[in-house]
């Protein structure tokens, strides 16, 4: 069983184009610290959308029977969390045996040196416990702590790009590019659905899980 561990806003598992959830967990920083809840399936259910919306994506053409996702709810309203939670995020999914950890987003590099050591000393330690790390490498022109770092085992850095087609990747060096688009959910249009970095994510760890399970049969994300 294929573990995938998605650090965003939660999950909704009753959505109709999600895999099945194993369970999850809710960070939140309070009194200085990272604070896990998870008792209860509303600590680490979706709130927003927006990480059901990668869920769904991960999902697709993957044989339900053969994989798992866990729910890491490191995210509010905002895609935005103290660097604290999301190392703790991580932990919590190696702790829980996870095979694929993908995280929506980053520590700009040279914005909060203490906090991009402190992801990056997690980042580095799911690597060495031989999970692989999907993250976005760079956005709006800045690259991103953890998923710019190159040199930790089992790193694949993703940047987006709007030119290529829904379900395409492209190999540019050690990186994977990848559309900015969610799943199409119709009847809504694209334009309407949720987009950006996180989903060219959310693509690539459907390759690579994909490539696991042999339900895809391409080579193109083993990149580190």
């Amino acid at each position: 069983m294929l573990r995938i561990a998605i650090l965003d806003t939660g999950i909704n598992p009753a959505h109709r184009q999600v895999g099945p959830v194993a369970g999850g967990v809710r960070i939140s920083w309070r009194d200085g610290r990272a604070r896990l809840t998870g008792n209860r399936r509303a600590d680490w259910t979706d709130e927003i959308g927006h990480g059901t919306a990668v869920a769904a994506t991960i999902s697709e053409g993957l044989p339900a029977d053969a994989f798992a996702l866990l729910s890491v709810r490191v995210f509010g309203r905002r895609l935005d969390a103290p660097p604290e939670c999301l190392a703790a995020g991580i932990r919590w999914a190696v702790d829980r045996s996870a095979d694929i950890v993908n995280l929506s987003a980053g520590v700009p590099s040279g914005s909060d040196p203490a906090g991009e050591a402190v992801v990056r000393d997690a980042w580095a330690e799911a690597g060495e416990a031989g999970l692989t790390l999907i993250a976005p490498r760079a956005s709006r022109g800045a690259l991103l702590i953890p998923g710019a770092l190159a040199t930790v085992p089992g790193v694949i850095g993703v940047e987006a790009d709007a030119e290529l087609d829904y379900g395409q990747l492209a190999r540019r060096g050690k990186v994977l590019a990848a559309p900015p688009w969610a799943r199409p959910l119709p009847p809504l249009p694209r334009e309407k659905n949720f987009s950006g970095v996180s989903f060219a994510v959310a693509a690539v760890t459907n390759r690579v899980a994909g490539v696991r399970l042999g339900a895809a049969t391409d080579d193109l994300p083993p990149v580190s």
